[in-house]
């Protein structure tokens, strides 16, 4: 599927193969740590939930952009937790697809943000919106009626305001979370915690390896232990109200085969047995904490959660890392270890009028943080940063 304009041409490729390594490097910035490798390993991991594609722009043959997108039925409920969730779930008992919408996101599926690459010699917004025109083309042929732009952070200002202009809805996602670490020990780091919390997280240590010794390793190579990280990846997914995707074992296999020297799982095991893992991405100073995974029997008694917090904590100060990233999710607790808030958003355009006219006040419904006890209240955090 082409389109060409002069001399500025636009594809739309479904697998990253069709895109050179060194292009992507060149386009994309140093500090966007899920790039090349990351959409391979989502592309060769048999993800049931997702059509992925990529839009490029190419001038005079020339690779000037890449915009990764995604097509998937997404399920309302993704973004409502509660009484409502389960009353949705009631209904969809006998009608399958209440609630559920055909969409394309644009964006990368459980990406920590939106990115979007184009060269630095080229106007972004007019290569963005032609790409755009694009992208609604294509949703005409797959006969897909809405769109959303994925995890747009406050930083793409100029983005934000030609999607409003567009006709997008914005509505406020989850957040996501980062530490920025400052101290140069771990005491410093434990000592610049609030009071209350300072003395929860010291009472848990010392209760974990007072019972206990846990031993934590670091590795890129799972391959004898998939079944035990699987498992306890399972267990966190099963436990958590929010579900947009669910990754496959080939996932865990092949993430560090194709982020070689990024991606690194640290596991933690009691006896010989793995009873946590975290799969980290670490470059350029910043680890993102991308998927984590607990023994839940385990880890009610002897606090695992807070004990691997800590040794990851303890490792990026050693190793030099200024910022840690947790993700989305357990907000009171990482907001009490002293992570600041990074405000994202999702930007929806139905092509039915009369629904993108019902749109605004829909999402002001279902925007995530009117469901979150936490994020629907911050002011009991005096200290809570909250990023631009």
């Amino acid at each position: 599927m082409q389109e060409t304009d002069l001399n500025l041409t636009f594809e739309i490729v479904n697998t990253i193969n069709a895109i050179p390594k060194d292009d992507w490097k060149n386009l994309f910035p140093r500090e966007v740590i899920e790039g090349y490798g990351y959409h391979k390993t989502l592309e060769e991991s048999n993800l049931k939930e997702f059509s992925l594609f990529y839009l490029t722009a190419k001038r005079a043959n020339n690779l000037i952009a890449i915009i990764p997108f995604f097509t998937m039925d997404f399920s309302i409920t993704t973004l409502i937790q509660g009484p409502l969730h389960k009353l949705i779930f009631f209904i969809r008992k006998l009608f399958k697809r209440f609630l559920m919408v055909r969409m394309i996101f644009i964006g990368s599926p459980t990406a920590e943000e939106l990115y979007i690459a184009t060269s630095r010699n080229e106007d972004r917004m007019k290569i963005i919106s032609k790409a755009f025109d694009k992208l609604y083309e294509f949703s005409r042929i797959k006969k897909i009626k809405t769109i959303s732009i994925y995890n747009l952070a406050k930083k793409d200002g100029e983005l934000s305001k030609h999607l409003i202009a567009a006709g997008f809805v914005p509505m406020e996602n989850f957040p996501t979370t980062r530490f920025e670490i400052k101290a140069k020990s771990f005491e410093e780091y434990i000592a610049s915690l609030g009071s209350s919390t300072r003395k929860d997280v010291r009472r848990k240590l010392r209760k974990s390896s007072g019972a206990v010794r846990l031993e934590t390793e670091i590795t890129d190579c799972v391959d004898g232990a998939i079944d035990e990280i699987y498992k306890l990846y399972m267990n966190n997914f099963n436990d958590s109200d929010i579900h947009f995707e669910i990754l496959t074992p080939d996932f865990f296999l092949k993430i560090c085969r194709n982020m070689p020297n990024s991606a690194k799982y640290f596991i933690t095991r009691h006896e010989g047995k793995i009873v946590a893992f975290n799969l980290c991405f670490i470059e350029n100073g910043i680890c993102i904490d991308k998927f984590i995974g607990l023994d839940y029997n385990f880890a009610l008694k002897y606090h695992t959660y807070y004990t691997t917090f800590c040794h990851n904590i303890d490792w990026c100060i050693k190793n030099n890392v200024r910022f840690y990233q947790p993700g989305q999710g357990d907000y009171d607790a990482k907001i009490r270890l002293g992570a600041s808030l990074i405000p994202l958003f999702i930007y929806i355009k139905s092509f039915n009028p009369l629904l993108n006219f019902l749109m605004k006040p829909i999402v002001k419904l279902i925007e995530p943080k009117k469901f979150d006890s936490v994020l629907s209240d911050l002011t009991k955090y005096k200290n809570l940063r909250i990023e631009k």
